[in-house]
């Protein structure tokens, strides 16, 4: 596996050039939260256009409808696995 390394026989060039990194990580760090930052505010705006348009069509409750509690499954013919016991040898004296 090649290995890159970078010298120069100049320190304060060296020094420059680490800081330059390190600003590039911190600006793409920062490009990233910015990124978040812009799909939540969209997203709020979004969720918020929607619930002002139900507000005015008149329709506020959620379109799901809640689940009915009778089912028609028979819990007497639910089916089990049968236990499998665990063989275990006895512990040896020692």
């Amino acid at each position: 596996m090649p290995v890159y390394t970078f010298t120069t026989r100049n320190r304060g060039a060296s020094l420059l050039v680490g800081l330059l990194v390190l600003g590039a990580g911190v600006a793409l760090l920062m490009l990233g939260i910015a990124l978040l930052a812009g799909v939540v505010i969209v997203g709020g705006a979004l969720g918020m256009g929607v619930i002002a348009y139900r507000a005015l069509r008149g329709k506020r409750h959620a379109p799901l409808e809640p689940p009915s509690q009778a089912t028609g499954l028979d819990p007497s013919l639910e089916v089990f696995a049968p236990p499998h016991a665990i063989a275990t040898k006895p512990l040896a004296d020692d």
